[in-house]
């Protein structure tokens, strides 16, 4: 089988020229491929112009998006300039080389009260021309010496989102949670929002958005599900930093108003922190916080915190 060669060209403001294959292009970094010395990440600011005939996803400081080749038909078409670029992401041919994420594991213990605690994080993105598909799954569990119940904190949500003009965008969910502090032993939920990119550049990003959910849940005091209508407000920040070692804080904040329970307030925080000390592996701070003012009979409390020191691994592109 006869091997692709690699004519992608870099071209650099001290007058290097680099032949190989362009990855991607993202907080500032463009992904670069030679043979001669493998994969290296070369900072945006020094790139003057890029040429490759393979097929990406461009993405504008405005929110425009374009799917096409990084030609000078391109750019002369199109009048795009590499500082109005944030973002450039390969199409790729297979499944799994869409498939972008990571996977983080964390173990604590602490001798002075016994408490055992391990939690779990995984996010798989799989990316399209202008959406994205991600499933996200959580376990936080602890056990104290002595106590025979674990306390769990779990749950998985599949999302999807769908950039649109102007930056703004479209987004639904499915999400299954389980919180035995507040009381929870089950929520099915069904959200959609609809929002707008505040901020994209090459190391900051904000979403915020709007929208409606609609869950039933179960306490773990009963067999019965109740019904809930909420409305729902998000904002979803990222930062990023390419120095030595990368680093890169992501936050997602989302706040529920009852409309059928009218009154009850709920609110998720999750905060991932995480530091790049080899190629892929990283180490890194998570923190989540979750309240509600009207928990499911049974809970111990209405608000449910927790930190965790994980190690992690990323993967794809």
């Amino acid at each position: 089988m006869a091997i692709a060669q690699k004519t992608d060209k870099v071209y650099l403001k001290n007058g290097d020229i680099f032949t190989g294959e362009v990855y991607y292009m993202r907080v500032a970094l463009l992904n670069f491929n030679m043979t001669s010395t493998g994969t290296i990440d070369i900072k945006w600011v020094e790139v003057v112009k890029i040429s490759s005939g393979k097929i990406f996803q461009v993405t504008m400081k405005n929110g425009d998006v374009y799917v096409d080749k990084l030609d000078s038909i391109f750019f002369e078409n199109n009048h795009v300039l590499l500082d109005d670029i944030v973002e450039i992401v390969e199409i790729e041919e297979t499944f799994l080389q869409r498939l972008v994420g990571s996977v983080d594991l964390g173990f604590n213990y602490a001798k002075s009260n016994d408490i055992l605690q391990f939690n779990f994080n995984s996010s798989t993105t799989y990316i399209k021309p202008k959406s994205e598909v991600n499933l996200l799954m959580t376990s936080n569990i602890s056990n104290q010496s002595g106590d025979s119940i674990l306390s769990k904190n779990q749950g998985i949500r599949l999302g999807y989102l769908k950039q649109l003009q102007n930056n703004y965008y479209a987004s639904g969910s499915f999400s299954w949670q389980q919180n035995t502090q507040l009381g929870l032993a089950n929520r099915y939920l069904l959200a959609s929002a609809f929002g707008k990119r505040l901020i994209k550049d090459n190391h900051h990003s904000l979403l915020a958005g709007a929208g409606l959910s609609y869950n039933v849940e179960q306490s773990d005091k009963s067999r019965d599900y109740t019904s809930n209508l909420e409305a729902l407000a998000s904002f979803h920040f990222k930062e990023y930093k390419y120095l030595t070692p990368k680093l890169s804080i992501d936050a997602l904040y989302t706040l529920y108003a009852g409309v059928t329970d009218w009154g009850r307030i709920r609110m998720n925080l999750e905060l991932n922190t995480k530091y790049e000390v080899l190629k892929d592996f990283n180490i890194g701070l998570t923190f989540y916080d979750n309240y509600d003012s009207r928990p499911p009979q049974g809970a111990l409390s209405k608000n449910d915190f927790g930190l965790n020191f994980t190690l992690g691994y990323s993967f794809g592109r």
